[in-house]
């Protein structure tokens, strides 16, 4: 494969977008934990009994992938709850992890 000739305009944009991605710091373990939808499910099944409710113990963990992300992971309690309950049929012949 040919390889691309850059001009200096390019290098020097290669140059900022690697000095731009670069400085941004990595995300703490908690914080890419939260980030995936096995680590969610992971802090809901840590904190679900330090709430009322359920819904309530989504509801913050939404409320802080929110506040890192800009986006829900979930559209709503219920898209969760079906896939909690999904993981939960699937692992039936396990205890609950941190229950």
């Amino acid at each position: 494969m040919a390889r691309r000739i850059l001009s200096d305009a390019q290098h020097a944009a290669r140059h900022r977008y690697e000095a731009e991605l670069g400085s941004i710091a990595p995300l703490c373990p908690q914080a890419r934990k939260l980030l995936s939808a096995e680590g969610f499910l992971d802090l809901f099944l840590e904190i679900r009994m330090l709430y009322p409710t359920y819904e309530e113990a989504y509801e913050m963990l939404e409320e802080q992938h929110e506040r890192i992300t800009g986006s829900r992971m979930y559209s709503e309690y219920d898209s969760f709850r079906r896939g909690y309950l999904r993981w939960k049929t699937k692992n039936a012949h396990r205890s609950e992890r941190k229950a």
